[in-house]
């Protein structure tokens, strides 16, 4: 259950928070060095989601978050090939990410999932960076790679907070077909809708 979900979870997790850490860590001088690092990881999550989804695009969702990829490729390519204006770009590509968070908060708390307000939490920091980046986009390269660090890392711990929210959401699934099994005798196809 929820295959190509987990694994995209565990590649944004590790990615961003990775890219966070750099960007945290070892802030960088010129807004071109900065632009090629996190055009180059928006541009493989997007190939890396584009793949995943493509396999189970069976329903309209499926087809949205396939354009939802590729849209993510262009930004990444348009990030790297124009880093004058990286600020607003990458601005745009994290406020997508929270809401996108953010919604999906939604569907883990009635689920039951515990960690739902942490995703909140995270989902709401990265719209913030994301609107602060849009409509303050005049700041200095290595202040910019402090605050997308930021932004870049409380992405991947959503990510892996979703990821535990999908595993509590299996456990469950799979207990309550085990119980109707045992009061009806019968096997129980359970069909999720991701």
């Amino acid at each position: 259950m929820f295959k190509s979900s987990k694994i995209s979870l565990i590649i944004r997790g590790i990615l961003f928070s990775a890219l966070g850490i750099v960007c945290f860590c070892f802030p960088v001088d010129t807004m071109a060095l900065f632009a090629k690092i996190a055009g180059i990881v928006i541009v493989i999550t997007g190939v890396v989601f584009f793949f995943l989804e493509y396999k189970t695009a069976a329903r309209s969702l499926e087809t949205m978050r396939i354009s939802a990829s590729l849209l993510m490729v262009a930004l990444g390519a348009l990030i790297i090939i124009h880093p004058e204006i990286i600020a607003i770009l990458l601005g745009i590509f994290i406020l997508f990410e929270g809401i996108d968070f953010t919604f999906n908060t939604i569907k883990y708390f009635r689920a039951g999932a515990k960690g739902w307000w942490l995703m909140l939490l995270f989902g709401v920091i990265v719209i913030v960076f994301g609107f602060w980046s849009i409509f303050v986009p005049e700041i200095t390269a290595s202040t910019l790679s402090i605050l997308f660090g930021i932004a870049f890392l409380s992405i991947g711990i959503a990510s892996f907070t979703g990821l535990a929210g999908l595993r509590l959401v299996e456990d469950y699934l799979e207990a309550s077909r085990k119980a109707i099994e045992e009061k009806s005798g019968e096997y129980v196809e359970t069909e999720i809708v991701e």
